[in-house]
């Protein structure tokens, strides 16, 4: 019994975690959002902007949070060596057409996903928001589920477990099923990468690969 509890009390903690860090996101991205509308009038056209807004001020809430750590220092961003970020890249390239696959399957029974693609397709108008798709929006998540999140749960669980519950995190954040499965298994990888090069520079490479080629891709 005191296992189901423990257990019990582990989801409902990593939850909350979750929902809080995901729910503060969203709701940040509300308010920005509403804001462009009053003065843009066709603000879906800068979907991108907003989000990367709402990423900045929710990372500042984050960091806020974790007044005990810096989030953005060297440590962090550790240098790795060009041989390393060459394979990383490499494989990052593999790993989307394998991904890439996978979603074109999915889109064959959930349909529904044409319409992110259409969105990432408009920003393809604005050299503005392709750099906060393809660059600037994966810092912001490696932050955020690699080093917060990731970090939290390698510390204080299993590294399967936390491996996981990140990848699974990382998935749900995306907020539909398709790229929530295929992301899922991104955000193994990004985990993995992140261990080896025990810097979020490893990670961050590969995810910026992912969505360049997903990007091209699309176009």
């Amino acid at each position: 019994m005191k296992k189901i509890l423990k257990s019990l009390g582990t989801c409902f903690g990593l939850l909350g975690l979750g929902i809080g860090l995901l729910g503060t996101n969203v709701l940040i991205g509300g308010v920005v959002s509403i804001i462009f509308s009053i003065f843009i009038e066709d603000f879906n056209k800068y979907i991108y902007v907003t989000t990367f807004i709402a990423d900045i001020i929710t990372l500042i809430f984050v960091q806020f949070l974790m007044y005990d750590k810096r989030i953005l220092s060297k440590t962090t961003f550790k240098k790795i060596n060009l041989n390393t970020a060459i394979n990383i890249s490499l494989f990052g390239v593999g790993l989307s057409v394998i991904l890439l696959f996978l979603m074109n399957l999915l889109n064959l029974f959930i349909p529904s996903y044409i319409n992110v693609q259409n969105q990432i397709q408009s920003a393809s108008n604005s050299l503005f928001q392709l750099i906060i798709i393809i660059l600037l929006i994966p810092i912001y998540e490696e932050i955020i589920c690699r080093y917060v999140i990731f970090g939290y749960l390698k510390e204080k669980y299993n590294i399967v477990f936390a491996v996981i519950a990140q990848a699974l995190f990382f998935g749900l954040a995306h907020l539909n099923i398709v790229q929530g499965i295929y992301t899922f298994f991104l955000g193994i990888a990004l985990a993995l990468v992140y261990m080896y090069c025990e810097s979020l520079v490893g990670s961050i490479i590969l995810h910026i690969i992912f969505n360049l080629c997903v990007f091209m891709f699309l176009r």
